[in-house]
């Protein structure tokens, strides 16, 4: 895999709807992925925002199977590629922005125009809901030794001409590797929905010897 630092002008980043389809610039010919199930191993790539302030080009981390390529639009700043190998029982810093949501049954379905499923997603709000959330998304693959949730504010964006908002936090904290290979697949595929906009990139660490 391959992990890059790009930037992106304000005029891309000021709707968070735009920045996906702009990344994508980078993997010419890449098939996308259709999403239909979310258990599908990921084609593409996942990314998160390191710095953004309005009116300025934002920062953001990508993390890719193919390297990226040089696009119009898009700011290339350096790329590595780099081949995550957890062991069971390592334990690892880690940082994870998420959009921590629950599915429930849509009361007022029938009200809306269009809406095909009694089911919708709702963020979840207290912080111990978002651990609840964490813990049962890496149960398979890490136990939670110390986790800090930090609350952002809504991201507003907009698609075609209707306006959205995702509930939005990040996680960071230190785990210890239940199954590797569990892991790995959350390394490489991400974890929760709203990817496209910048959720789901687990990065991980070694810890420095003596640092919890």
């Amino acid at each position: 895999m391959f992990l890059s630092r790009i930037e992106l002008p304000w005029a891309v980043v000021r709707n968070p709807y735009d920045i996906h389809r702009y990344l994508w610039r980078l993997f010419p010919g890449e098939t996308r992925e259709s999403r239909a199930d979310a258990s599908d191993m990921r084609q593409g790539f996942l990314y998160r925002v390191e710095s953004q302030a309005t009116g300025r080009p934002a920062r953001l981390i990508l993390q890719s199977r193919r390297a990226p390529v040089r696009a119009e639009g898009v700011t290339l700043l350096a790329s590595k590629s780099f081949h995550p190998a957890p062991s069971d029982g390592q334990r690892l810093a880690f940082v994870l922005t998420a959009n921590a949501v629950k599915t429930i049954t849509d009361q007022q379905r029938d009200s809306k125009a269009g809406k095909r499923s009694d089911k919708c997603r709702v963020p979840l709000i207290k912080e111990a809901d978002l651990r609840a959330w964490l813990a049962r998304k890496l149960r398979f693959a890490a136990n939670l030794e110390r986790v800090e949730v930090h609350s952002h504010p809504p991201l507003y964006f907009r698609k075609r001409n209707r306006a959205g908002k995702l509930a939005i936090c990040t996680f960071e904290g230190v785990l210890q590797v239940a199954s590797a290979l569990e892991l790995g697949a959350l390394l490489e595929n991400g974890v929760g929905p709203a990817k496209a906009f910048g959720c789901g990139l687990l990065l991980v660490r070694r810890l420095s010897a003596g640092v919890d």
